[in-house]
């Protein structure tokens, strides 16, 4: 009976040992599968970077380096942008670059106010009220009482309100030196530091008897300058 207890023993303590044993490889295998899981992404990782590396070239590349050529119906699709002008100021409308591109304004922005010829141009002109020349800076249309005036050009109000020799008048700061007066008006539809957009209605023509002293007739008074000196427009 001591024998086989003696023998007992020694199963008991190898069979513990195996189990530990077991346990140790078990917790091996587990490291080594979560080693094995974290290197594939970084694998993939750096065939992704290979990847974006390499497309650059695939595309500016038409002349076929490296074994890569640009297909025909790329070539197609280069051309028909090229070719469409409307089509690339829709794209640069999309991407912005319209606007941050600073386009110079000129007088070419600044059409003519109403149809129809000024009855007055820039110029001196002899005045009956004052008997003697004086300088007229802009232009003057004959005009039907209560007509819309609308802006030429888009610009923020820095003077709306009563003037002695013209009426009322509207001046816009169009910005880079550019300033549009808008003289003979009546029932202004803006006040200052309000910014008027292309064609925002700004006023209506009004009657103001003897308007510069030489005329009954309504009239709008058109006044453009840029950087201090009165500019001439082509009516």
């Amino acid at each position: 009976m001591k024998r086989w207890h003696i023998a007992k023993d020694w199963v008991l303590v190898w069979g513990f040992a195996f189990i530990l044993a077991g346990l140790i490889l078990y917790i091996g295998y587990l490291s080594s599968g979560a080693e094995i899981s974290l290197e594939k992404p970084q694998k993939l990782t750096n065939e992704a970077a290979r990847a974006v590396s390499v497309s650059p070239a695939i595309k500016t590349d038409n002349n076929g380096a490296n074994g890569v050529s640009v297909t025909e119906s790329e070539q197609m699709m280069t051309n028909s942008l090229n070719q469409d002008p409307e089509l690339q100021e829709e794209i640069k409308l999309v991407l912005g670059e319209k606007n941050s591109v600073n386009e110079s304004i000129g007088i070419k922005d600044f059409p003519s106010p109403v149809n129809g010829k000024p009855i007055r141009n820039v110029g001196n002109y002899y005045s009956e009220a004052f008997g003697n020349y004086v300088y007229h800076a802009g232009l003057d249309y004959a005009l039907s009482e209560g007509t819309m005036i609308r802006a030429t050009h888009g610009g923020t109000v820095i003077e709306a309100g009563p003037d002695p020799i013209q009426g009322q008048k509207v001046t816009l700061d169009c910005g880079e030196g550019w300033l549009i007066t808008y003289g003979g008006l009546d029932n202004l539809r803006v006040q200052e530091g309000e910014f008027i957009e292309t064609q925002g209605a700004l006023g209506q023509v009004g009657l103001f008897p003897g308007s510069e002293g030489e005329s009954d007739q309504p009239q709008l008074h058109y006044e453009l300058w840029h950087n201090g000196q009165v500019q001439r427009l082509v009516p």
